[in-house]
């Protein structure tokens, strides 16, 4: 949700809450102010009338359609009856609610009984008039202020969205000088320059990292190269012991390793900052296969047969080099840690590709996909294949999984 919706819907929300408790309670209350004022209308003209019995003849008081009556009354007892109730009015063809007091009261000694009624209609046309008024202002009030509200909303963010489109497209290893829209709101301006700040320290940093990361390569890989260079020419001098033929042996291979490595961590740092940026469309199923004919080789050796069902295309846009590492990383642990004359399945689902081959047991995922967490006892692997496909996967937002299931070891590529 954006923040803009969220604080509008709070004021909204609150406003409309308030105004139906505040309508009712101004209706009503308008309500019974009215009643007041006309009961007590009613009841100073019922005075007068008590005042004028006294000298009058009761049948002048009788008013038009009987809203004043009086008469003789038939009991002692003084009392006032106030209420109200639809009277209906022959020449208006229709009921109209009244207000009536019918009073017995006692005037030279005689009882009377004095009716009063009143209509209620115009004080009804007041009241719905003023009810429909008070809701249309406040229709156009709730109305006007949403309105100002967004439209203020969007010139005061407009900074902020300046700063958020910005920062979609920043990469480390640019050289961009990043200059964001001006504003004069003070938080706006300490977040645009903060972030100004982090991106020129992160840029300094990135550099001299990568700085550091390609020298070193570069560096090892000079005595590397000499090292093996004149363990190859040891190995052909004479006359040679079985013990220092050994010796030499682990010291190529522990050579070769240290490449490997070498190569493997400065292919890792270029994936965790992103120095791939070329990417192209590419069909999963032709990657597979073309990688399957690669490694035919080593499996053939181990006597391992494939079961290959490609049935789903599968296309993404990635680096055709990264998916390469990706998939020929699981294959090739397939192969390597699989058991002589085990069947290695590779099929799609969907949009996943699924890499099975025959284990003995189960692997720890937690340190699964770890650097240097190696689960197995081969010594050629330097243990970071699989934390190399896991940062492929990341840079593209897919989903790398292992479960073990009847004897298999079970990898799944996610392509969303």
């Amino acid at each position: 949700m954006k923040l803009i919706n969220y604080i509008s819907r709070r004021y909204v929300i609150y406003a409309i809450f308030i105004l139906l408790i505040a309508i009712p309670v101004f209706y009503f209350s308008l309500q019974y102010l009215m009643l007041k004022s006309l009961d007590e209308n009613i009841n100073h003209q019922k005075n007068w009338i008590e005042k004028k019995l006294k000298t009058t003849n009761p049948d002048n008081f009788t008013s038009f359609e009987n809203s004043i009556l009086v008469r003789p009354s038939n009991t002692s007892k003084t009392f006032d009856s106030l209420y109200s109730r639809p009277v209906f009015i022959p020449d208006d063809n229709e009921i109209v609610m009244h207000r009536i007091l019918i009073s017995n009261t006692l005037v030279n000694g005689k009882p009377y009984e004095i009716r009063i009624q009143k209509s209620m209609i115009e004080d009804e046309d007041l009241l719905n008039s003023i009810l429909l008024l008070q809701l249309g202002l406040v229709v156009l009030l709730l109305t006007g202020l949403m309105v100002i509200n967004l439209q203020l909303s969007k010139k005061l963010w407009k900074p902020f969205n300046d700063i958020v489109s910005k920062l979609k497209v920043y990469r480390v290893d640019s050289d961009d000088n990043y200059q964001f829209m001006p504003t004069n709101i003070e938080e706006f301006k300490n977040l645009g320059n903060s972030i100004k700040e982090l991106t020129k320290r992160n840029q300094k940093l990135y550099k001299t990292q990568k700085e550091f990361t390609e020298n070193a390569s570069h560096e090892l890989q000079t005595p590397i190269a000499v090292m093996q260079g004149k363990v190859e020419l040891l190995m052909q001098t004479s006359p040679i012991s079985q013990e220092q033929a050994e010796l030499i042996e682990e010291i190529s291979l522990a050579g070769n390793k240290m490449q490997r490595l070498n190569r493997t961590l400065l292919l890792l740092t270029k994936i965790e900052n992103n120095q791939f940026p070329n990417t192209e469309k590419l069909f999963v199923n032709n990657k597979v296969q073309k990688l399957l004919n690669q490694y035919e080789e080593p499996a053939q050796q181990k006597n391992l047969q494939w079961e290959i069902l490609l049935n789903n295309e599968i296309e993404i846009t990635a680096n055709p080099i990264l998916i390469d590492i990706l998939i020929g990383n699981i294959l090739s642990n397939a192969i390597r840690h699989s058991e002589n004359g085990y069947l290695i399945s590779v099929k799609t689902v969907q949009q996943s590709l699924v890499i099975a081959n025959h284990g003995k047991k189960e692997l720890n995922e937690k340190d699964l996909f770890q650097r240097f967490k190696k689960q197995s006892e081969n010594t050629n692997s330097i243990g970071l294949g699989l934390e190399m496909s896991q940062k492929i996967c990341d840079l593209y937002h897919f989903k790398i999984q292992y479960h073990f299931d009847k004897s298999q070891h079970i990898f799944t590529i996610i392509f969303n």
